[in-house]
């Protein structure tokens, strides 16, 4: 509570200051009301735009005729706040909530990370830990627009894009020659410099781009191991296009990027030792692109990618230098796409695609490959002016489970001006990780295995050959063998209507139901008192919920916005079980009683409610920008205590916290702008439920546009 008191003193003084500098810009600009939206392409220089997407329907479109929740974040927003990471960014938006397990990783309508695909430039990124891909690794210095879409997305973009889609849309060339220089530097020695240089030359355009990312870590705690380690993290980026004819042109997108890891490990025993930890990861694409205008209205598109991702880290003693353990992990991607786009009429714009992937994981823990091919089909139809249907379809045939149709149908509908009515259902699916199929594992330091489901059979044998199984809890012949995706039902209603003095109100409601969800039960006790763990499909879950944001804009060089967002994610085998009293825990007199329903918090780790506000002030004609953005998360599940398999106590919780942010632009002179800021003002930190937070970190920036 004194967390959210504090935000809401903080963000009154805000706020303040903001209306004082809008005040100004007000009295400053010439240009009339307009309720569109501003984006900028400096700091504090706004121009206007017309927003158009392409995740949501893989075909450009306003974002106000998309027919499914989606949300841009463009440059002059990213400019504005200050962030260089896709997890702050992302942090900050509404309907979207971060969890730090294994990194950075996007909680979309309730899902874990690994049910939301990350693209970048339309490519999807690999290496994902436990299901996490580190948000962390991705940097937005060099980014046009971040495309979010809400909701399952696997009718177009398959497997992992169950709970939705983040799509990362790096800029384009746009002069002769063009270049820009970021550089950051804030609290715990951390930095974040970039350059990009960019150009046209006839049929030929190129960019390049590089940025380096560290810091020195932190530690929260007195332990000799920091809470975060240091690290030093490159990322190039390049692109080169050739306009082969006026009809056909060719690009190839590369990207390369480097992370070295870095801290002090204390390893208690008869004597107590120091190690250096060291990890090294390294992560690359390469993405060539054929698009030919087979006539007007008719587009071809060819693409490819490979991409790979490799880790490795190394426990070494800092006495004798000797390597106490390590492990490696490689990650090899590869997918071939045709997608064909025609008009048919005025009414109608369909997409056809087809494509082949192939994966492979080799490392100390997981070793696998699989193959599959996959075929699109999308129709955007306008029957009348004031409404779109829009169905669509793909099946997926791969190696490691069955093939798998997700068809989903959207509807856009504009009864007035001003009013926008949207719906969806479709089916979704996840695909088993390679960690659920062939992952082989056993502790060395507590003793306890996990077997892939392929691999759980083998495990065994061996375990039982040497005389390591105590007891058995499941019948041995049972186990393994080829797992089902999980499958998912989603239905979304929207509505996006203007109301009056400026005010927009953008509301959703949305409710997924998921059966063969895929987790992890003991199946045998060893003789060392430890257990085995392998993968089944089981488990009925759902996830329902509201998202609404109300946002203000009664000048462009004005905005405000506020959004809130309610969560429902509860277990249905779960419910059965506490309705039939069959769940208890124990009270502080020694007795057994069942839990009521009322008291169980649901999937762990996700929050039933969230708020965000922003508000961003811009004196266009003395150059300076403000702006302010806040958070509230309350609690959240976050462990099992009294051991009945559930979160229903209050010890079980981790708090709710509330946090803000400000930044303060100044542009010198039209090409030179400066940045100063501070993150986290209620200065909240929780080593043991949110070691991710250092506190209140402060920053300075500048931006040259050369």
């Amino acid at each position: 509570m004194r967390n959210v008191c504090w935000m809401l003193v903080m963000s009154g003084w805000a706020i303040a200051a903001l209306c004082a500098s809008s005040a100004y810009a007000q009295s400053v600009s010439n240009a009339p009301p307009d309720t569109s939206r501003a984006d900028t392409t400096a700091w504090g220089t706004p121009v206007e735009l017309e927003r158009v997407v392409v995740t949501a329907t893989r075909s450009q479109k306003r974002l106000g005729q998309v027919p499914v929740p989606t949300s841009v974040i463009d440059a002059g927003e990213i400019e504005a706040r200050g962030v260089r990471r896709l997890s702050d960014l992302l942090a900050e938006q509404p309907g979207i909530q971060l969890n730090y397990d294994h990194g950075a990783g996007v909680q979309v309508q309730g899902f874990d990370a690994d049910y939301t695909l990350i693209l970048i430039d339309g490519e999807p990124v690999i290496g994902r830990t436990a299901g996490t891909l580190n948000l962390d690794r991705i940097t937005v210095a060099d980014v046009e627009q971040v495309e979010v879409v809400r909701g399952p997305s696997s009718s177009l973009y398959g497997s992992e894009a169950l709970a939705g889609v983040v799509n990362v849309i790096t800029k384009e060339p746009s002069a002769p020659l063009e270049g820009t220089v970021q550089a950051q530097y804030g609290t715990h020695n951390t930095s974040d410099a970039s350059i990009r240089v960019a150009g046209t030359r006839g049929d030929w355009r190129g960019k390049a781009f590089m940025s380096r990312y560290a810091s020195d870590g932190y530690n929260l705690t007195s332990s000799a191991t920091p809470t975060t380690p240091s690290f030093t993290n490159y990322v190039a980026r390049s692109t080169l296009g050739y306009a082969l004819s006026t009809n056909t042109d060719l690009e190839v997108r590369g990207r390369l990027a480097r992370e070295d890891q870095s801290r002090i490990t204390q390893v208690q025993g008869n004597d107590t030792q120091r190690f250096d930890s060291i990890g090294e990861q390294t992560d690359w694409s390469l993405a060539p692109n054929l698009t030919h205008t087979l006539r007007p209205g008719t587009t071809l598109e060819l693409s490819a990618v490979a991409s790979g991702y490799r880790t490795e880290t190394r426990l070494v003693g800092q006495s004798d230098g000797t390597r106490r353990s390590g492990s490696r992990f490689n990650q090899q991607y590869r997918k071939g796409e045709a997608q064909l786009q025609t008009a048919l009429g005025d009414a109608h714009l369909a997409t056809v695609g087809a494509g082949y992937i192939r994966e492979s994981v080799d490392a100390d823990r997981v070793t696998g490959r699989r193959t599959g091919g996959f075929v699109f089909v999308q129709d955007e139809w306008t029957p009348t002016d004031w409404l779109d249907l829009v169905p669509s379809a793909r099946l997926d045939a791969h190696s490691d489970y069955a093939t798998r149709i997700s068809p989903k149908l959207a509807a856009l509908v504009r009864p007035m001006d001003g009013l926008h009515v949207r719906a969806s259902v479709g089916s979704g699916y996840k695909a088993p990780a390679f960690r659920q199929l062939y992952l082989n594992f056993t502790n060395a330091e507590v003793g306890y295995s996990v077997f892939g489901a392929e691999e759980v059979r083998a495990g065994i044998d061996s375990l039982e050959a040497n005389n390591e199984i105590a007891a058995f809890l499941q019948d041995p012949s049972t186990l393994g063998g080829a797992m089902d995706a999980e499958r998912s039902v989603a239905y979304n209603v929207g509505v996006r209507v203007d109301l009056p003095a400026a005010l927009t109100l953008d509301a959703n409601l949305y409710h997924n139901e998921v059966r063969d969800l895929i987790d992890t039960q003991p199946v045998a006790r060893k003789t060392n008192g430890q257990q085995i763990f392998t993968y089944f499909n089981r488990g009925r879950v759902f996830t329902q919920g509201l998202e609404a944001e109300l946002t203000w804009q009664p000048r462009p060089a004005l905005d405000a916005a506020i959004s809130y967002t309610y969560l429902n994610a509860k277990d249905r085998d779960v419910l059965d079980q506490l309705e039939d009293g069959r769940i208890f825990r124990r009270t502080d007199a020694g007795r057994d009683v069942a839990v009521p329903v009322s008291d169980y918090a649901g999937l762990r780790g996700r929050s039933p409610h969230r708020v965000t506000v922003r508000f961003t002030a811009r004196a266009e004609s003395a150059g300076f920008t403000a702006s302010v953005r806040g958070r509230y998360r309350s609690r959240y599940g976050f462990s099992d205590v009294n051991g009945n398999g559930i979160v229903d106590t209050d010890a079980e919780y981790a708090p709710g916290h509330a946090m803000l942010d400000l930044t303060l632009t100044q542009t010198l002179v039209d090409d030179v702008a400066l940045q100063v800021g501070a993150n986290n003002l209620t200065d909240y930190t929780n080593a043991q439920y949110t070691p991710e937070f250092s506190g209140r970190t402060w920053f300075v920036g500048m931006r040259a546009t050369l």
